[in-house]
């Protein structure tokens, strides 16, 4: 029985020990998996030496960089689960996150030093700094280069006896906090089974291989950076080009100057690739680009499209997979705005409020299962007992299927408004607000109505140097959605607000609007 125990990081280190597994161009770093393999060893060691052991949590506070791999096969080697956190929150918010993790060290970069000090001021922990060069000499800080130097990359015959114990199939390998757009964010708990039918299920899906070369960008506290791309391109044995945060101009010259071939990105990001002039670059060699986090636009599709490219619309969650749909290649103009089917090793259902298996083009809250689901949420019982329910993951989004089990994503459970005693689900009105050719972004709230109960206020974005009016929007509209979808009150603004994985915070429109 495949498990998913495997160190894979080691097996390459032996089948192709030279072949680059990670490389950051900005910074002039490349690792093999020969050193990889040896610097995780190391790491082990190093994180021993403080006090780390099986079940402790590792929180790490870092843009993206290569040392972060390191980190994630040396906790993986002890047993130790690697915890991520979002360098975009506040001191306070950081705290409440270390404090609930119950983590025993503190890794961070210099441009956290701050953020770092206000966690270990509340939860006194131990410090780990990756870069102490860029901090000025009064500051004693532990720093990671001088303690790995301690330690030959020869692991002790303690620590290689707990490794045979430590990837187990349920052992947690990591915790990633989602991004909380609707409350505190919780700590979904990764065990390596996940890791693994997540990684196998995208080199299926993706047909990776040793040869491929995936940009990642995205940040590395999120499931998207993490494990959308850069796991599986590693289990796969390729290669992982990592930026320090998404710039559309460094990142074309990137794709062309390193041969890119897979690019995971939300629409936006797509969309400003197009706006830092994409079409002067050479990008043939660009063969996967997954799209996922918001709506796709048709008018965004039809650009890649034209460019010869098979632009992918995805959708992934931290708690499953993350990517537990693919659509394929030859479908991507035919069943626009699908997700795709369901990959090979997990499963999917659509319910009804009654927990009723629901058919073909029938609404309701769409549930994952298979090997590919979390373990739950970290301390916290009530939340994992109402999201996870007799195997499967009830995610709390609303989609449909259709007769050929392409799945549609219809919106958040909890998005979704009744107007004059109809259901309306904001993705649908914010799907035809896309198409109108002078709207860049839109998004839809319910909002209180004395007449109809909730109506629809919708905040756009509309292209640069445009002035668009209710009138015009609403004649859209009319011949294409049902009067009550309509909606009744429109807002314009510069951009909308986002979280840290390029999500529009709907409850922030609702505030400012």
């Amino acid at each position: 029985m495949i498990t998913g125990t495997q160190d894979f990081i080691r097996q390459w280190s032996q089948v192709h020990p030279e072949h680059i597994a990670l490389a950051h161009p900005s910074q002039g770093q490349k690792l093999s998996y020969r050193q990889l393999n040896q610097r995780a060893d190391q790491g082990a060691r190093a994180l021993a030496e403080l006090g780390v052991q099986k079940g402790d949590r590792v929180i790490i506070l870092a843009r993206n960089c290569i040392a972060q791999f390191e980190l994630i096969f040396a906790c993986w080697r002890l047993g130790a689960t690697y915890t991520p956190l979002n360098w975009r929150l506040a001191g306070e918010e950081l705290a409440e996150i270390a404090e609930h993790c119950q983590a025993r060290l503190l890794v961070f970069d210099a441009l956290s030093f701050d953020l770092a000090q206000s966690i270990s001021q509340r939860v006194g922990i131990k410090q780990l700094c990756l870069d102490t060069h860029n901090l000025t000499a009064s500051e004693e800080i532990m720093g990671y280069e001088a303690l790995l130097a301690k330690h030959e990359a020869v692991l002790d015959q303690d620590i290689e006896a707990l490794i045979s114990q430590t990837h187990e199939a349920e052992t947690i390998a990591m915790m990633l906090y989602t991004s909380g757009t609707t409350g505190r964010p919780k700590g979904v708990m990764l065990p390596h089974r996940q890791i693994f039918w997540n990684a196998v299920n995208t080199v299926f899906a993706c047909d990776l291989s040793p040869q491929d070369r995936s940009l990642a960008f995205l940040p590395m506290f999120h499931t998207g950076g993490l494990n959308c791309l850069a796991t599986p391109s590693l289990y796969r044995g390729g290669q992982v080009v990592l930026m320090d945060a998404f710039d559309p101009k460094q990142a074309l010259e990137i794709m062309q100057a390193q041969k890119i071939t897979a690019v995971v990105a939300v629409p936006a990001m797509y969309q400003m690739l197009l706006d830092a002039g994409m079409d002067a670059f050479d990008l043939r060699s660009l063969r996967t680009l997954l799209c996922g986090g918001a709506p796709l636009p048709d008018s965004l599709l039809d650009a890649w499209l034209e460019r010869g490219f098979a632009f992918r619309q995805g959708f992934g969650m931290t708690e499953i997979g993350p990517n537990c749909f693919s659509l394929p290649s030859h479908k991507v103009d035919e069943k626009r705005g699908s997700i795709g089917q369901v990959v090979l090793h997990a499963e999917a259902k659509i319910i009804d409020e009654s927990g009723e298996t629901l058919g073909v083009g029938e609404v309701g809250e769409l549930c994952l299962g298979g090997p590919i689901i979390s373990a739950g949420y970290f301390n916290d019982a009530e939340a994992t007992a109402k999201s996870y329910v007799n195997g499967w993951l009830r995610t709390g989004d609303l989609a449909r299927y259709d007769d050929e089990g392409f799945f549609y994503i219809s919106g958040r459970k909890k998005e979704m408004y009744i107007s004059g005693g109809e259901n309306v689900y904001p993705a649908e009105i914010e799907n035809v607000l896309l198409l109108h050719p002078q709207v860049n972004e839109a998004t839809v709230v319910g909002v209180a109505d004395e007449r109809w109960g909730e109506v629809g206020l919708a905040a756009i974005v509309p292209v640069k140097g445009v002035e668009l009016s209710d009138t015009d929007l609403k004649s859209w509209c009319q011949e294409r959605l049902a009067r009550f979808k309509i909606p009744k009150h429109f807002r314009y603004l510069s951009e909308l607000p986002r979280n840290a994985s390029a999500k529009v915070i709907k409850a922030q429109i609702k505030e400012l609007l």
